[in-house]
């Protein structure tokens, strides 16, 4: 009987340990993100070289596609801002990430172009649908 609470012990603990580990992993995947956003900004800002914001979109959409992947069951609580509508609604959050991933794309191929009212309108798009879209329904309000 004492090998099973032991166990079990165990068992919780490694389950936690593993939370952590995949919080972890999106914030640093959300942070990569971030800075990819950012640099977008500041290329588009700069009136810089578009294959730049094409790559950085290309990172985002490289990570957007693991992002669902990186909210399972059980990684809900602990040091994160992930509101509890992720796993109440992850039919929508799937979405919503589908359609963040696809704005990348939209922006990586207008990058491609070479057209910066294109890339800029694409980008706009980005930020106001993809990310902030999921953040406002999906992430504590921050501030």
């Amino acid at each position: 009987m004492i090998f099973a609470v032991v166990a079990g012990s165990t068992l919780g603990a490694g389950s936690i340990l593993a939370a952590d580990g995949v919080i972890a992993k999106r914030q640093a995947d959300m942070k990569a993100m971030g800075k990819e956003m950012g640099g977008i900004k500041d290329t588009l800002a700069a009136k810089g070289d578009l294959a730049k914001v094409q790559a950085h979109a290309e990172t985002i959409r490289k990570i957007m596609a693991d992002v669902p992947a990186l909210f399972p069951a059980g990684s809900d609580t602990g040091p994160t801002d992930a509101l509890p509508a992720i796993w109440t609604d992850q039919a929508g959050f799937d979405t919503a990430a589908k359609r963040a991933d696809g704005l990348a794309d939209a922006l990586a191929t207008a990058a491609g172009t070479g057209e910066t009212a294109a890339a800029t309108a694409a980008f706009a798009a980005l930020g106001k649908n993809g990310c902030g879209g999921c953040h406002q329904t999906y992430r504590k309000p921050q501030g």
